[in-house]
């Protein structure tokens, strides 16, 4: 597997991968909607990120994953995704060594995430620990904010 920056022309099959990959939780359709709209990504996407990086195995896109300065001392994980035909082949575990290297690389001593509930059990592999939830934009809905130590 080899990573590399995402460029404006990944952008539409990110975009798809990211999408494709959330609906696998079975969200219904009104709450894939706003999925749909968060993950639709343009330019910004590579502009505001510290990192916006792609994972390729054969130069096909397999998943990506963004970092965005949070404060001087910590990095969050933005957006991370799993092509859904690549999913239980290691492609997220190699992605998630990946972006602690390189938040690591600038000097941050916590990596933030919000994560997909369904994903908790996930980021906790690596040493995220739950502190705290987050109101989404979608009514009655919280997810978990959690930090792993650098």
């Amino acid at each position: 597997m080899q990573f590399r920056n995402i460029t404006i022309e990944d952008l539409p099959e990110v975009s798809e991968l990211g999408i494709r990959s959330k609906a696998t939780w079975g969200y219904c359709p009104e709450t894939m909607a706003v999925f749909t709209e968060e993950l639709t990504h343009n330019s910004d996407l590579i502009t505001a990120s510290l990192e916006a990086i792609v994972a390729c195995v054969d130069e096909k896109i397999v998943g990506y994953f963004t970092l965005i300065r949070r404060d001087d001392d910590s990095i969050e994980l933005d957006f991370m995704f799993v092509l859904v035909e690549s999913m239980g082949q290691g492609i997220g575990r190699a992605m998630m060594h990946e972006a602690i290297r390189l938040a690591r690389s600038y000097e941050a001593e916590h990596l933030w995430l919000i994560a997909d509930p369904q994903a908790v059990g996930f980021y906790e592999k690596f040493g995220a620990k739950q502190v705290s939830n987050h109101q989404s934009r979608i009514p009655g809905r919280t997810i978990p904010v959690m930090r792993i130590e650098l």
